[in-house]
């Protein structure tokens, strides 16, 4: 993938790098082998090039071996491991472990929220002993289901619940030990690294075009979705560690710059990926109830053109997610 740091950062730009280079700074990525934690490992590997050995740690559930689509093989250590390695850098957290909602119900619902207590727990002696600069702490649009008490989805609520108090947590240790923190409440993603594709609207439909099969949408009523490109919510989110315009604690909902109906989305899909030939197959819309599943406009936004930063549309975001997929279904044959 290629990245313009120059043109993201813009007039931050060799202020953060001075930062990200100095002998001190240390990249710390927890949840290293899913779908944030790829791409920002693929995006220190672009920018650090061969010092990203040296200057970055990954962690995971478990000790393994990930390759990255530049080719690079990252060793990921177990999580246990983080709170002793790093006493002697500045520390920029990128903090993305978490059991997600899809895993709610492998578990009692007291055995998912032990769990996810104890990835708090570690990451949060780590806050305290270690020299943090800033973290950035992935929260989800599930938090509304939790704080509005919505039917949605029961696992979204005791997700949303749990992510919820996360944010909490870390911005109270954050503001004690005067950690600069991001929380981006994330709804609609898209691009490289996108995993659980039939999870997914987006990914869903584009793996059935790419595999040349029929769209099928089950949503008998409106479903609305916004997607930002995640290349693009992360370095916004680096742009912001190191910008003095911001509170310590920065709190948004992701957007993108359109909102889009998932019929629409399909055809749309189909029409970039020369399929117009599928079929997009769906149930008569009979319910007056629309699926809206899209985040605040503000502050994103504000943010956005605050920094004159320049966001990827949602044509380009298809394309560069069916082109991950593609190579995913290449790599897998």
């Amino acid at each position: 993938m290629a990245f313009n740091f120059e043109k993201a950062f813009g007039a931050d730009y060799q202020f953060i790098l001075d930062c990200l280079f100095s002998e001190q700074s240390h990249i710390a990525v927890t949840g290293a082998s899913g779908w944030l934690g790829r791409a920002t490992l693929e995006l220190f590997s672009a920018l650090y090039g061969d010092e990203f050995n040296e200057r970055v740690s990954a962690y995971g559930s478990r000790e393994q071996q990930i390759t990255l689509a530049d080719g690079r093989t990252v060793f990921v250590r177990p999580l246990v491991e983080v709170t002793h390695r790093h006493t002697q850098y500045d520390i920029y957290l990128f903090h993305f472990a978490f059991l997600t909602k899809d895993k709610v119900g492998g578990y009692t619902d007291d055995e998912y929220i032990r769990l996810n207590r104890d990835i708090q727990n570690l990451v949060l002696q780590l806050l305290k002993q270690s020299r943090v600069k800033a973290v950035l702490l992935s929260s989800s649009g599930a938090v509304y289901d939790f704080l509005n008490d919505s039917n949605r989805d029961k696992s979204a609520n005791l997700y949303g619940r749990l992510k919820y108090e996360d944010e909490l947590c870390f911005e109270e240790i954050c503001n004690k030990y005067d950690i600069k923190l991001l929380i981006p409440r994330i709804f609609n993603l898209s691009g490289p690294y996108i995993n659980k594709l039939s999870a997914y609207a987006l990914s869903s439909i584009i793996a059935n075009v790419v595999a040349e099969e029929n769209v099928l949408i089950r949503a008998n009523r409106p479903v609305f979705r916004s997607y930002i490109y995640i290349l693009d919510l992360l370095l916004l989110c680096i742009r912001l560690m190191f910008s003095e315009s911001f509170e310590k604690v920065v709190r948004f909902d992701t957007l993108g710059d359109e909102t889009v109906e998932v019929g629409e989305l399909a055809r749309r899909i189909c029409k970039l990926l020369n399929a117009t030939d599928l079929k997009i197959e769906r149930p008569n819309i009979i319910d007056d109830e629309t699926d809206s599943y899209l985040g605040n406009e503000h502050p994103i936004k504000d943010i956005i053109s605050g920094f004159g930063f320049s966001v990827t549309g949602l044509d380009r975001q298809i394309l560069e997610t069916a082109e991950y997929i593609r190579k995913l279904n290449k790599d897998n044959a």
